[in-house]
């Protein structure tokens, strides 16, 4: 039961996790793009690209924010087990369930916080400093993404659940993880 409810939530959340992550793909070509031709243009014509500043800062909040998410859903973030591995079957499973509730209950937090700065900066008009763009959109864009990983987080304590009472769909997954090096 708790294997299929972590399919299903896994399911859900993967289609925002791709279309932050395309975001971000966007906004990483967008800079590297934007830069070879603003030095071009220093280069040949003494004329640079008027508020590629701006737009470079903005675009890096898809950047940093979008690909998160998939990172986490993917299991290619950053995570020190050493300790954790060493520990029994039960409590190394049931330690996982708290790390990633927790984990999850902070990015909740964040992002949250995310939206309330969002509101903040929509009422106050709080724009860029060359090109006036609104900042308003990328805090939002943050407060998703970071609430989309949070939901990942969420989903996979079905999931470790499962493996706890020994489900096989959660134990096949287990198997298949081992086998591919991750």
């Amino acid at each position: 039961m708790f294997s299929k409810v972590a399919k299903y939530m896994n399911k859900v959340i993967s289609y925002p996790s791709y279309l932050a992550s395309a975001a971000s793909m966007v906004g990483m070509v967008f800079v590297v793009v934007a830069v070879v031709v603003d030095v071009i243009m220093r280069y040949f014509f003494n004329s640079p690209i008027y508020g590629l500043w701006d737009l470079c800062a903005l675009a890096f909040v898809l950047i940093v924010w979008g690909p998160m998410a998939m990172g986490a859903s993917k299991g290619s973030h950053v995570a020190m087990t050493f300790l954790v591995d060493k520990l029994p079957r039960l409590p190394r499973l049931g330690l996982e369930v708290v790390v990633n509730l927790v984990t999850a209950g902070i990015l909740g937090i964040v992002s949250w916080r995310l939206v309330l700065h969002g509101i903040v900066f929509g009422e106050t008009k709080v724009v860029t400093g060359i090109l006036r763009i609104a900042y308003e959109p990328f805090v939002y864009f943050a407060a998703f993404s970071c609430a989309v990983m949070a939901l990942v987080f969420l989903a996979r304590v079905p999931e470790i659940l499962g493996k706890i009472r020994k489900e096989p769909e959660a134990a096949e997954k287990t198997e298949k993880m081992k086998g591919s090096g991750a």
